[in-house]
C-alpha cells in the first residue's frame, strides 16, 4: 500500500544554496601550484599574492553573473574573468589553461546535514524548489552533487534575469510551485536576499544562522538545517 502524504504546515518549501546547502571554496594553493610556471617575476607565485585576486574573481563571477544568460555568454564572461585574475597577478598563459584552472580549482561543498535534511523533506512528500542567486549552470552543479532528485524545480536569477530580493523571484517560484504564499517557506541564510525578499512576498521564512548574524524579519531561526523537517511538518 502507498504511504499517504501526512498534513504539513506548508505545501512547498524554498531553498537557497550558497552558504544554507553547501559552502563555495577555492583551492588557492593548488591554483598557484597549476600556474606558478606561467608566473613573471615579482618572487613568483605564493598563495599569500593569489589569494586576493583569485577570491576577488570568485565575487566578480558572483556579481556579474545574472548579466550571462546563455551558454556562449557566460562562457566568454569566465574567460574574461580568468585572464584579468591572471593579468592582477602577472601571469601570461592561454585563455584555455587559465578558464580550466579556474574551474578546476572551485569545489562546491555540502554541510554535513544538508543530504540528511534533504532526505527527511522528502519523506514528508512536500515539493521541494531551489530559489537562488547563481549563474545559468546551478543545475548542472545540483546534478554533479546528485542532488536534481530532491528537487521539483530550479529558479536560478541568471535564468530568470532577476535576484533575490526582488520579489519576482519569489513570484516566479510561487508560479513554479502553484501554491499561494502563504502556503511556502523560504530557507536561507541571507538576512536580505533570503529573509527581507521572502517577507516582502508574503512568504514565511527560516533564517539558518550559520554565522553571528541577525534576521528579525524571520518566522524562524535555526543554527544549522537541523529542525527543518521539524518546522515544516508543523
Amino acid at each position: 500500500m502507498a504511504e499517504t502524504p501526512e498534513a504539513t504546515r506548508y505545501d512547498a518549501v524554498f531553498l537557497d544554496v550558497d552558504g544554507t546547502l553547501l559552502w563555495v571554496d577555492l583551492d588557492v594553493d593548488g591554483y598557484v601550484a597549476d600556474l606558478s610556471p606561467y608566473a613573471e617575476g615579482n618572487g613568483g607565485l605564493t598563495t599569500e599574492r593569489a589569494a586576493g585576486p583569485v577570491w576577488g574573481g570568485l565575487r566578480r563571477h558572483i556579481r556579474q553573473n545574472i548579466e550571462h544568460r546563455t551558454a556562449e555568454d557566460l562562457a566568454r564572461f569566465r574567460r574574461r574573468n580568468a585572464e584579468q585574475t591572471a593579468r592582477e597577478l602577472g601571469i601570461t598563459a592561454p585563455s584555455e589553461v587559465l578558464e580550466e584552472v579556474a574551474e578546476r580549482r572551485i569545489s562546491f561543498n555540502p554541510y554535513p546535514e544538508a543530504v540528511e535534511v534533504l532526505e527527511e523533506l522528502k519523506d514528508l512528500f512536500v515539493p521541494l524548489y531551489v530559489v537562488s542567486n547563481w549563474d545559468i549552470e546551478l543545475e548542472r552543479v545540483l546534478e554533479d552533487l546528485g542532488w536534481m532528485r530532491y528537487f521539483d524545480g530550479v529558479v536560478a536569477s541568471a535564468v530568470l534575469g532577476v535576484e533575490k530580493p526582488r520579489r519576482e523571484i519569489f513570484d516566479e517560484a510561487l508560479r513554479l510551485a502553484g501554491v499561494p504564499a502563504e502556503r511556502a517557506v523560504m530557507v536561507g541564510n541571507d538576512p536580505v536576499s533570503d529573509v527581507r525578499g521572502a517577507y516582502e512576498a508574503g512568504v514565511d521564512s527560516v533564517f539558518v544562522a550559520r554565522k553571528d548574524r541577525e534576521a528579525p524579519e524571520a518566522t524562524y531561526v535555526l543554527p544549522d538545517l537541523r529542525g527543518l523537517a521539524g518546522i515544516v511538518r508543523g
